[in-house]
């Protein structure tokens, strides 16, 4: 039975698309005053792969740090609570959907373009010398989410989305409302609102096509819009139909950001997002066309 609206098909699939508990825990410590970094860091080491993956990408070359990091507690020290309750939400999303057929989309794809665009947006952040850019890392990484709930839960309406948008990052959003009624930024709003993260990343979600349509977190919102196409390009590049010359001009106005200043960005960070898509996903593998 097609759901009505994104809050329904959220409500539908909440116990199975949740953050597994060690999540949930973090999370709810990085809100309460009481909780120390000690306590923090023993909640991850519950969790030897996650350990061992949020020390993989502290260390990486994305963060820069002087020395070797060996442990939790010492790279909350660095990289505060809240930005390693965001990367270990980040860790554990990459791991979530995997039932989705290879036919309607390649992941290791999916999550190239996820984390390119997250990349993309905290460094477009600072040419804008917003504050605490590293959020928009998060919200870059999961600005799709939405698109694998509906991927995994309406297979079958997603197929005639698919069909409809022909691979076009811009007619997505329009697919999807002429099947459903509603988008995949309205269902990864949802989803991040159950799963009880702040309104910065869910609103930015919601809009992060249409960001002259948001009302709080408009920068962030645009910048994640500007990077969301040109991830798209890196990713799936067209010889006739470019997603950047479709990006919102409301998005350059609020962001003062040029298109040539954004694509030096992205000949910039190659090497970023080959290493952390490694430690997030994997080993690359060739990329193909969505179908």
């Amino acid at each position: 039975m097609k759901p009505k609206t994104a809050t329904e098909l959220v409500a539908s699939i909440d116990q199975v698309v949740s953050l597994p508990e060690v999540c949930l825990r973090i999370n709810e410590m990085v809100e309460d005053a009481n909780s120390s970094v000690e306590d923090i860091s023993q909640v991850i080491m519950q969790d030897t792969n996650l350990s061992a993956r949020l020390l993989r990408l502290v260390n990486s070359a994305y963060y820069g740090l002087p020395g070797k990091v060996a442990t939790i507690s010492r790279a909350i020290t660095f990289v505060g609570t809240a930005e390693l309750r965001d990367l270990t939400i980040v860790t554990t999303s990459c791991r979530l959907f995997s039932g989705i057929p290879s036919s309607m989309i390649n992941m290791q794809d999916f999550w190239h373009f996820s984390i390119a665009t997250g990349i993309l947006a905290r460094q477009f952040s600072k040419q804008c010398n917003l504050l605490h850019p590293e959020r928009l890392f998060v919200v870059g990484v999961l600005h799709d989410i939405g698109r694998l709930v509906l991927l995994w839960h309406l297979t079958s309406l997603a197929r005639d989305i698919l069909l409809i948008a022909r691979g076009k990052n811009q007619l997505f959003t329009q697919a999807e409302q002429d099947v459903l009624g509603f988008s995949h930024g309205e269902v990864g709003y949802e989803l991040i609102r159950s799963w009880q993260l702040p309104r910065s990343i869910s609103e930015v979600i919601r809009h992060h096509h249409e960001p002259g349509s948001a009302t709080e977190h408009r920068m962030e919102t645009a910048l994640v819009h500007i990077a969301q196409a040109l991830a798209y390009d890196l990713v799936w590049p067209s010889d006739t139909d470019s997603s950047s010359d479709n990006i919102d001009d409301q998005a350059w106005e609020i962001t003062g950001l040029s298109l040539t200043q954004c694509q030096e960005t992205l000949g910039q960070v190659g090497l970023q997002i080959v290493e952390l898509y490694t430690v997030l996903v994997g080993n690359a593998v060739k990329r193909t066309a969505p179908r």
